[in-house]
């Protein structure tokens, strides 16, 4: 216990003494990222991008049914491509890249902001870089394969922040960003939608629009059909056996890897048992009138059905946990340098985010992440736990801080 009480010290102290190392750590990977652009590196993923919006302007099936690969996400996530699609596959990922890089650093700064109103803006800035470098494991592969996942995290965090500030109407439009970039996202628009009645006419509002947009470029009947193969592309993942796509990672594999195997309608049943029970969560958190607590819980549950019960998630997708749960594990920190909860939690991230054998992760993320929900239940089933870990000391009980 004390070698590890000596090394939180010395991390600590590093980052007294360089405050900027978050940020140098953070550049260095997104230029090392942008560097390596390379179809070899993201042809199986954005590469698939390309090819379906391709396939949007000319008409042609945007869906491929005989794989389980290829796009996977509605027809408006195409028009977020805007004219990328133009260009060289190269030069349409460094782009992508750039603008994913730059989204998720102001969500990060956005997100310390909000959760610490009253430090200087310049010290805040310095722990959304620290942010940032422990999320370089979790993120490496969504950059090398140019992730939408990225962006979709981004404007997840930068609701968050929006929903603690009271500006109901900049929530509902960064989710409508979100959701747009990648449906998953609709796991926090729907638990805000229903828990949260300032925010239900303009998230009705993002998505009809979301639905909506795609049949303003093209054929009705056409644009018709395809949100039909997509309703039949997820019905397909969600038949899918623990193991069929190598990459998956979900409550599924972890049971799997363990010698249980449900059937497709078990596991179909145990998503929509998790929803409900998600969904009574954040009802029960979101009667605390606190919008602190709301937008941090509401982000964390979405992300942690998205990642354990989402169809066909992947090893790379916990990323849409990783960032909140660091910005909480900071808040702690700045509270307390020695808290002990912050540093399981940068544990937990970095377990998480880094990628090992995929027989290692399709066990242990989902694990981890069923852990954190697990502490999270713990702290609803009582909420004013929340309003405890997240509520400052008053200023002459404030114990040495990270920076």
């Amino acid at each position: 216990m004390d070698a590890v009480m000596r090394l939180q010290e010395r991390g600590i102290a590093i980052v007294i003494r360089y405050p900027w190392i978050g940020w140098a750590a953070w550049f260095t990977f997104c230029v090392a990222s942008l560097l390596r652009t390379h179809p070899r590196r993201f042809g199986s993923t954005f590469q698939a991008y390309l090819t379906a919006a391709h396939n949007f302007w000319n008409g042609l099936p945007i869906y491929d049914m005989s794989v389980l690969g290829e796009y996977l996400y509605w027809p408006v996530s195409l028009l977020v491509l805007g004219p990328l699609p133009l260009l060289s596959p190269v030069a349409a990922a460094a782009i992508a890249m750039t603008l994913a890089a730059l989204a998720l650093s102001i969500a990060a700064i956005v997100l310390m902001r909000a959760l610490l109103p009253e430090r200087p803006r310049a010290e805040v800035i310095n722990l959304a870089g620290i942010l940032l470098m422990i999320n370089i494991p979790a993120a490496w592969y969504n950059f090398k394969y140019v992730q939408a996942q990225i962006g979709m995290t981004a404007f997840m965090m930068i609701a968050a922040a929006a929903i603690m500030r009271r500006h109901w109407l900049m929530a509902c439009f960064w989710l409508f960003l979100s959701v747009i970039i990648k449906p998953l996202s609709l796991v926090m628009l729907l638990l805000c939608g229903a828990t949260q009645p300032k925010m239900r006419i303009g998230l009705v509002v993002a998505l009809v629009a979301a639905l909506a947009l795609p049949f303003a470029f093209g054929n009705v009947s056409y644009v018709a059909g395809q949100y039909s193969l997509w309703f039949i592309k997820l019905q397909q993942l969600t038949s899918v056996a623990p193991g069929e796509w190598i990459y998956q990672a979900d409550f599924a594999t972890m049971l799997d890897t363990i010698g249980i195997s449900l059937p497709h309608v078990v596991q179909t049943a145990i998503r929509l048992a998790a929803a409900l029970f998600i969904l009574a969560l954040v009802w029960r958190v979101s009667r605390l009138q606190n919008n602190v607590v709301f937008a941090i819980a509401v982000t964390l549950y979405a992300a942690c059905y998205i990642t354990l019960f989402g169809p066909r998630n992947e090893f790379l997708s916990f990323l849409v946990l990783t960032p909140t749960l660091t910005a909480l594990a900071m808040l702690l920190l700045d509270r307390d340098a020695r808290d002990q909860r912050a540093w399981l939690l940068i544990v937990a991230v970095l377990v998480i985010g880094f990628h090992g054998a995929l027989e290692f992760d399709r066990f242990v993320k989902p694990l981890l992440t069923f852990i954190v929900l697990g502490w999270m239940i713990w702290m609803t089933i009582e909420p004013q736990r929340w309003v405890a870990l997240l509520t400052l000391h008053a200023p002459e009980e404030v114990p040495p801080r990270m920076v």
